[in-house]
Parts: C-alpha cells; sequence; structure tokens
C-alpha cells in the first residue's frame, strides 16, 4: 500500500495555516471591537453599539463625518476605499491628532486604534472642530492695493437696566455755638382812659369896691 506523504503534507499545512489565519483574524476581530467600545465611550456613546455590526458603523461614521447615514458609501465598490481613507482621516482630527495619526490608522489600524482608545486623547468633535463652533471662520479676504476695510459689527442692544435713586447724604454741619443776645424791652400797649368830666363851678357875684377910710365922704 502506497501513500502520498507529500499531498498529506500539503492537506496538513494548508489546515494549519487556516487555523492560524482564523485565530488571528478572530483576536484582531477582538481588538476592533474592544477598541472600538472605548472610542465610543469616549465620545459619548453606548460602548455596545460597537458589537452591532450596521450600529457600529453608522456611529463611527456619526463621530468621524457628524452624519451616520455615510455609511452607506462603504456599499459602493471602488468608492467604498476612498470613503475609508477619509474616514480615518476625519476620525484622526476628531480626537485632536494630525495626518500622521491618520496615516498610521489607514495602514495600521489595528495598532493605532488601541492608541486612541487607550491613550490621552480626548474627542473633539467631527473634523475636530468642538460641537456648536462654525467648521470654517470666516475671515476678511484682503484686496491688493486697497485698505482692508473694518468689518461691520452689528450693534447690540442692551436692555436699559433701572435707575436707582441716588439718595444724597445732607452735609454735615459743623456744630455752632450758641448766640446769647441781651434781652429787649418788652412792649406795653398803652391802656386808654376815660376823659374824666369837669365839675362846672358857679360865678361868685362880683364885690362892691372898698373904699379907704381917709377919704372924704
Amino acid at each position: 500500500m502506497d501513500y502520498n506523504y507529500s499531498s498529506d503534507a500539503a492537506v496538513a499545512g494548508a489546515t494549519t495555516g487556516m487555523i492560524v489565519g482564523l485565530v488571528i483574524g478572530l483576536a484582531l476581530c477582538v481588538v476592533m471591537i474592544v477598541a472600538s467600545v472605548k472610542i465610543f465611550q469616549k465620545a459619548g456613546k453606548p460602548g455596545w453599539h460597537a458589537i452591532i455590526p450596521f450600529l457600529s458603523n453608522y456611529d463611527l461614521f456619526d463621530l468621524a463625518w457628524g452624519n451616520g447615514i455615510l455609511f452607506l458609501l462603504t456599499f459602493v465598490p471602488v468608492a467604498n476605499i476612498i470613503v475609508s481613507i477619509m474616514l480615518y482621516i476625519k476620525l484622526a482630527k476628531a480626537f485632536g491628532k494630525d495626518t500622521g495619526f491618520a496615516v498610521g490608522l489607514i495602514f495600521l489600524p489595528f495598532i493605532f486604534l488601541l492608541i486612541l482608545a487607550f491613550g490621552d486623547a480626548q474627542y473633539v468633535g467631527p473634523d475636530g472642530v468642538p460641537a456648536g463652533a462654525p467648521a470654517y471662520p470666516q475671515q476678511p479676504y484682503p484686496q491688493q492695493g486697497y485698505p482692508q476695510q473694518p468689518q461691520y459689527q452689528q450693534p447690540q442692544y442692551q436692555q436699559p437696566r433701572p435707575q436707582q435713586p441716588q439718595y444724597q447724604q445732607a452735609p454735615q454741619q459743623a456744630p455752632q455755638q450758641p448766640q446769647y443776645r441781651a434781652p429787649q424791652p418788652q412792649y406795653q400797649q398803652p391802656q386808654y382812659q376815660q376823659p374824666r368830666p369837669q365839675q362846672y363851678q358857679q360865678p361868685q357875684p362880683p364885690q362892691p369896691p372898698q373904699y379907704p377910710n381917709n377919704q372924704p365922704q
């Protein structure tokens, strides 16, 4: 009975390679899931969303692009490669990382996702812009040959504040010394006296002339 040892060795090698590849693939899947859970938690998303296939893609695009429905572009042939590259670039910006870190996410996603998940990176917002801030700050365009005109600032309406009554404190006067005045005589009202009636005197009769005794009779 003849045995073909070369074919058996090839089958054994292929089987071993499949098993090793399967183990490595499962390990990488576990690493990706663990990293995605931690990244979602940093960004304020529930960590268990990373286990659900389509929901994890939706949340990942929501964190990087600001619109989760864009994950449907990954099902478009050829376009899915470009979209995946842009996804990693925007994901790096969303956590405040530069272009070099984005290149690492593109070529070594299993390593750099772990660094992003368990490092000191904090989630900023889609494209690295905090929530509520404009994506592109408006800057005045300098015109050549003309002086730059000042930007028009819209006047802000300020509600007038009610004026509180101001209380003025009365000036304090120095104590004055008492002034002594000489007593003035009191005014006495004159008393009216009724005139008395004059008494009537009766006239006396004329007396005869008296002659001296030496005159002749």
